[in-house]
């Protein structure tokens, strides 16, 4: 877990502060308002049509950078780190606020490689959404050769903090599980069909595989919902073949597909979204990692699962997006019809 610091403020003038203390008033009472007409549209239906619509809100692209990471922050932390990634949590130094700051190193990478890296995170930039990390801003480092991307913090840390922060006979209840589903659902059905979220104004522009879709890979805003991140890493789905041919990822969460290196497409997200649900389900991860014969290892997966601890509703769904024939697992689309997706969906962000 890591968690925010302290930040000094100075005190401004007495009629500015009068101000402020005005503006602040009238968002509390509108946030109230809000909130009291929220919890009785849950109730009451006659309430439904006061609620205010969340919308996505549209933001300008982020532009690549060039200034230096180290001048404008402190490394707070390490939070994860590989050969050539890492995520820091990092701390500005002229106002004090902490961001997450995934950095990854392109020393041995082609230009191209790079220009592809700036078109992802141009991506990961087009729409602010309850459903995903947002990006602060990137900068590249030319000398090191390294890309810096700074997300929002997340004092909770990722899914995989929170899951394994439990004492070992503590399990989340069958409603956590479903709304964490739900979120996950939504942000997937946002990446793989835009073009289908006409309630969206301002949505991405081509459908994209995530491909990382692991609890490392999500972070917890409430125990009830969490938001996806490094979407700037993902690869666009090619407009004409809707199929790409190389691999990327991690083993335990890899679809059959992509071990044994066929071209794949969107239903590798579905097969990891049920890997994480595994593990969101039973505290330990559904398949171990194998890199010499990692086949054999998703070769010992017993469907349909049998989780007595769960209803079976949510065990068969959880199998059915690990069906080994890409095929037959369900879309993100298909899954927000379910009626405990939709319910939350509809409740807690009026969608």
């Amino acid at each position: 877990m890591y968690g925010r610091g302290s930040v000094g403020i100075c005190a401004p003038e007495a009629s500015v502060t009068a101000d402020i203390l005005l503006i602040a008033n009238k968002r509390y009472q509108s946030y109230l308002l809000r909130g009291c007409i929220s919890v009785l549209a849950h109730y009451f239906p006659l309430f439904r049509q006061l609620r205010v619509k969340k919308t996505y809100t549209p933001r300008t692209r982020l532009k690549m950078q060039t200034f230096s990471f180290a001048d404008k922050y402190t490394e707070v932390g390490v939070i994860e780190e590989s050969e050539y990634q890492r995520l820091v949590e990092a701390q500005d130094k002229a106002t004090g606020e902490r961001y997450l700051c995934r950095q990854i190193s392109l020393e041995e990478y082609t230009t191209k490689v790079y220009e592809l890296c700036k078109t992802d995170i141009t991506l990961s930039t087009q729409v602010v959404s309850p459903f995903f990390a947002t990006v602060h801003e990137a900068t590249y480092e030319a000398k090191s050769r390294k890309v810096f991307v700074l997300m929002e913090d997340f004092p909770m840390g990722t899914l995989n903090d929170y899951l394994y922060s439990l004492p070992d006979d503590e399990f989340l209840p069958e409603t956590t599980c479903w709304s964490l589903l739900a979120c996950l659902v939504e942000a997937i059905c946002q990446l793989h069909e835009p073009s289908r979220m006409k309630d969206i104004e301002h949505r991405f522009t081509r459908a994209i595989v995530h491909r990382y879709i692991m609890p490392r890979r999500i972070f917890m805003v409430s125990e009830t919902r969490c938001k996806l991140a490094d979407i700037g890493w993902s690869r666009d789905l090619l407009s004409m073949e809707g199929k790409m041919g190389y691999i990327q990822g991690t083993l335990q969460y890899y679809a059959p597909e992509l071990i044994v290196n066929e071209s794949y497409g969107r239903e590798v997200d579905i097969f990891a979204l049920g890997c994480t649900m595994y593990e969101i389900m039973m505290k330990r991860v559904l398949v171990e990692d194998d890199p010499e014969e990692p086949l054999k290892a998703l070769e010992k997966i017993r469907l349909p699962l049998i989780i007595t601890t769960y209803s079976k509703k949510l065990v068969n769904l959880v199998s059915s997006m690990l069906n080994p024939d890409p095929k037959k697992r369900p879309t993100a689309f298909e899954m927000r019809t379910i009626p405990e997706i939709a319910n939350v969906l509809k409740a807690e962000f009026s969608i």
